[in-house]
C-alpha cells in the first residue's frame, strides 16, 4: 500500500506536469500535511503500531452513491442543441458566482454527445485555452495515443472539464493553477446536468482532484483506483490525468492502462492479447 506522503508527491508531480504552479490548501489539507510532517519524526515501530491499531479498531464503511441535484435546465430537441444551450448559460457563470480568479475564455467540450464514455478532466490548461478544446498540446497527443490504443478516437468519446475556464494566477503566462474548492462547487451542478444530457454508460475521471470530488469519501485518489463507483446513476472509473503520463514511470503507465482495460471490459469492447500486454514487463 502506498504511503500517504507518496500519494501527495504523485499528486504534486501530476499538477507540475500540467504546468500548475499554485495549489490552494484549505484548513483540512494543511492539517493533513502537518500530520504527515509529524509522522516523519516517529520511529518505524511507533508508526507501525498506529497502523495496526487503526486496522483493528476501524470497521470498514460502505460508501453511499453520491447524487448531485442540479437546478440547470436546457432547451433543445437533440443532445447537441441542449449542450449548446448549456454552453451559452455557462458563459455567465463566473460573474454570477464571483469567480474573479477564472479567465474569460471558455473551453467547453469536444466529442460525440451520444458517446458511451465521458472523460472528465479538472480544468483547461494554457494549450487548451489556445486551441479551444480539452487536452490540447503535448497532453492532447498523449491522450490521442491512449484512445488509439483503445481503438477509439475523439469523435467516438465525449471529453470535458470539471471547471470550464482556465484558473488564473498573477502575471500568468503558460503556467496553470488547479481549480479551488469554490470554483469546483460552482461548476458541480452544471457538470451533473452535462452528464445528464450525455448519459454515458461510463465516466472516466482524469486526475486526483476530479476523482476525489466525484467520489466524496475519506478515500484518497489512489485508494479509489482499481474499482467501480457510481455517480448520479453512472458507472465511474478513476485514473490519472494524461499529463501525469508524460513523465510517469513504466509501472504507473501500466496502472493507467489497467483502468482503461477495465473500461473496455465494462463496455464489452474487443480486447486483443496485444492490448492486454501493453506496459507489462518484458
Amino acid at each position: 500500500m502506498p504511503r500517504p506522503v507518496d500519494i501527495v508527491i504523485d499528486f504534486l508531480r501530476e499538477q507540475q506536469s500540467r504546468g500548475i504552479t499554485h495549489v490552494d490548501l484549505d484548513d483540512s489539507a494543511r492539517a493533513f500535511l502537518n500530520q504527515l510532517s509529524s509522522r516523519r519524526t516517529e520511529s518505524p515501530a511507533l508508526a507501525a503500531s498506529r497502523a495496526v491499531i487503526k486496522h483493528e479498531d476501524t470497521e470498514p464503511t460502505r460508501a453511499t452513491e453520491p447524487v448531485v441535484r442540479t437546478p440547470w435546465q436546457t432547451q433543445g430537441q437533440t443532445k447537441a442543441e441542449r449542450l449548446a444551450d448549456l454552453r451559452r448559460q455557462l458563459a455567465d457563470l463566473p460573474r454570477r458566482h464571483s469567480l474573479e480568479q477564472l479567465r474569460t475564455q471558455m473551453v467547453f467540450s469536444q466529442g460525440n454527445p451520444d458517446a458511451e464514455i465521458a472523460f472528465i478532466g479538472e480544468s483547461p490548461s494554457h494549450h487548451d485555452e489556445q486551441h479551444g478544446f480539452p487536452f490540447a498540446g503535448a497532453v492532447g497527443e498523449k491522450f490521442d495515443l491512449i484512445l488509439k490504443a483503445m481503438n477509439l478516437s475523439r469523435a467516438e468519446v465525449y471529453i470535458t472539464h470539471f471547471v470550464k475556464f482556465r484558473p488564473a494566477t498573477k502575471n500568468q503566462t503558460t503556467n496553470n493553477r488547479a481549480p479551488s474548492n469554490h470554483e469546483i462547487e460552482a461548476f458541480l451542478p452544471a457538470l451533473a446536468h452535462e452528464m445528464e444530457i450525455i448519459s454515458p454508460r461510463v465516466i472516466v475521471t482524469l486526475g486526483s482532484l476530479t476523482s476525489t470530488r466525484l467520489c466524496p469519501s475519506a478515500s484518497s485518489a489512489d485508494e479509489l483506483r482499481g474499482q467501480w463507483h457510481m455517480w448520479n446513476g453512472i458507472s465511474l472509473r478513476t485514473t490519472d490525468a494524461p499529463s501525469f503520463l508524460l513523465t510517469a514511470v513504466h509501472q504507473k503507465k501500466r496502472k493507467f492502462w489497467e483502468d482503461m482495460l477495465a473500461v473496455m471490459e465494462k463496455l464489452s469492447l474487443p480486447i486483443s492479447e496485444k492490448q492486454r500486454g501493453f506496459f507489462l514487463p518484458k
